[in-house]
Parts: structure tokens; sequence; C-alpha cells
């Protein structure tokens, strides 16, 4: 895998990483989310009881486990090559007149003065890399990118050349992951093991896409998946989830509340939890976790709307679908409040 430029600080990184959806170092307050969360139903419907769920044990408890932290990890990788925030990005490159200008004109010191402020434009920019044709022209930014998102450079309509740019570097998603979800990390290129801290190092010598992996005496439950190395190439992304003997001992659909639970919780941390602040926050954790999110203060509503009583957990039935719900109390500014995560069967 080709990683271009040299080693820089980024101080920005994690925090462009937030616009995405990204949250390394997210300020006190708002930010914006994917727009692709689930809608959330508002009419005073009061929930019906559901029926009776099975109580027998997960036997594939630790597969349930893994699939529900592996998807949250991929909806975080996809957002970082797909969102609008991305296309923003994209635009601003491609409608650059000075980088179509130096490009068109093959003035080498221009282009890198195009390319350099691009990178450091304040945007989300970490790496821009420049060709016409095969050949390479310009190529700055970080060393460890991912999801490299390619474009075209065009003058009165005519293609003079091309480009590929990364909003997200490989320190950042790992950032992200490690405060949203938690698991041990290992991302391996064609070349070998990412060599960034924050990842399980070395790491089992194999891990298999899903299924067990012992680790240093620990097991584990693997979920790995394929993203994309900049500016081309495979880098494999595993997550191990650490095997707990509760899990014996769980339903599936309780396995799979509580870890999103768990997760909805961590992303709190990252926001300064206000009246203002309430729906970014559920926007973006039904993005990534793809449940209903409800914020309470005893029976008043603060957001997300939703059913006139939540049980702190167990099974819930509203508008015909079946829910398993969990929850979690957290201060914010006008006081505790609980937020009720909903998992639909």
């Amino acid at each position: 895998m080709s990683r271009g430029a040299g080693r820089r600080t980024r101080s920005g990184t994690c925090a462009a990483a937030l616009a995405m959806l990204s949250l390394a170092a997210l300020p006190a307050g708002a930010l914006a989310a994917s727009p692709t969360a689930p809608a959330t139903p508002t009419a005073p419907v009061t929930p019906t009881p559901a029926e009776p769920a099975p109580s027998a044990a997960c036997v594939s408890g630790a597969a349930v486990l893994a699939n529900t932290a592996g998807a949250v990890a991929q909806r975080i990788y996809a957002s970082e090559v797909s969102s609008s925030e991305v296309s923003s990005d994209k635009r601003q490159i491609e409608s650059y007149a000075p980088l179509v200008q130096a490009v068109e004109s093959n003035d080498r010191a221009a282009l890198a003065t195009a390319v350099h402020t691009l990178v450091y434009s304040h945007t989300h920019i970490v790496r821009l890399r420049v060709s016409i044709g095969s050949t390479l022209l310009f190529d700055e930014g970080g060393p460890y990118i991912l999801a490299p998102v390619e474009g075209k450079l065009r003058s009165h309509g005519k293609e003079v050349g091309h480009f590929v740019f990364s909003v997200q570097d490989d320190l950042g998603y790992v950032k992200l992951e490690t405060r949203f979800i938690g698991a041990p990390l290992v991302l391996r290129a064609e070349s070998g093991q990412v060599p960034i801290e924050g990842l399980l190092t070395p790491g089992p010598a194999s891990i298999p896409d899903r299924g067990p992996v012992s680790y240093k005496g620990t097991s584990y439950e693997a979920y790995s998946f394929d993203a994309a190395a900049y500016p081309s190439g495979r880098l494999r992304i595993s997550l191990l989830l650490p095997i707990v003997a509760s899990l014996a001992t769980k339903t599936c659909d309780r396995i799979k509340a509580e870890e999103m639970g768990l997760i909805a919780q961590r992303i709190s941390r990252r926001f300064t939890l206000s009246q203002s602040s309430f729906p970014p926050y559920v926007h973006l954790t039904q993005t990534l976790t793809h449940t209903l999110v409800y914020v309470r203060k005893g029976s008043q509503k603060l957001a997300g709307g939703g059913p006139a009583k939540l049980p702190s957990s167990g099974p819930l039935s509203y508008r015909g679908t079946k829910y398993e719900v969990s929850s979690f109390a957290t201060p914010a500014s006008g006081g505790q409040v609980r937020v009720y995560v909903l998992v639909a069967l």
C-alpha cells in the first residue's frame, strides 16, 4: 500500500472526523450528523406489552456481540467515504480555481501551493493527491490514510487532471472506534500491520472474518471487514470482542440491546448534554446504531418523542414493531436524564 508523504502532526484530524460524524476531539455542544438516521415516531401512542420472548440463553452470543459492534464500526468507516461533508469537500477541490489552473498550465510551484492550501484549509481534507493520467504531480498529507475518494478536475468542461483525497487517517478512525465501541482493533494493509498507536500490537497472526480467536490468553470473537487504503489497495479492519462469561446467561436480543446501549452511552460522553445538544446526539446515535433513541427526565420527553411510557429494559411492542429496550442514566445541564435505546427485533 502506498502511503505517500512523510509523517506530520495534524491536530485537526479527529476534529475533522467529528464533522463526518466524527467526534474524536468534539467541543462542547451540538454537532452535525449523517442525515440517514431512521425516522423517530413522535405521536403520543401508548405502547403495548410485547409477547413474552423466549428466555433461552443465546447459543451464539459471541457472534451476536461481534456482529452488533462490527456493524457500527462499518458505519463509522462508511461515513468517511460517503456523506454530505465528504461531498462538500470534493466540490471544494473540484471548484478550486488555483488548483485547476496550476494543473492546466503544469505549474508545479502553483500546484504545490494550491494543494497545501486545500489540505490546511480547516475543512476535513487530510490528504490530497493530484495526477494527470498515470503521472503523479503532487501528493500532500499524513502517512497513514484510509477511505480514499476520487474526483476529476475540469476546465471549461474538459478534463485536465484527476485527484484522490481523504477526510480521515487511520489514527482518527482508531480513536473513533475506541471511543464509540471500545473493542481492540487490528489494521492490516497489504504490506503488513499499520504502525500507529491504539492498535492491538502485534495482534493474532491469523484473524478470521468472523469467529473465535485467542490472543495472549484471552478469548475474542472477531469481526473483520475490508476497507480501502490510500491511494489504493486493501486495508483490513478487525475488531476483537472480548468474550465474557455472562454472555452464556443472556438471550440474543438482550446481548444486542445491551451492546447498542453501551455504544449509545459512549457516544453521549462526547457531548455536553443539554437541551440544544440532545437532538444531534440522538441523530448521530441513531445513524450509527440503527436504533430508536429517546431522552427523558422522568415522564418529560426531552428528545425523540416516542411512546408515553418506556421500560428501563426488556421487551416492548410499539406501533406494530417489537423492540428490546436498554437504557442508562447520565448527567445533563438540567439534571440527570435517562437515555432509552430501542433495538428492533
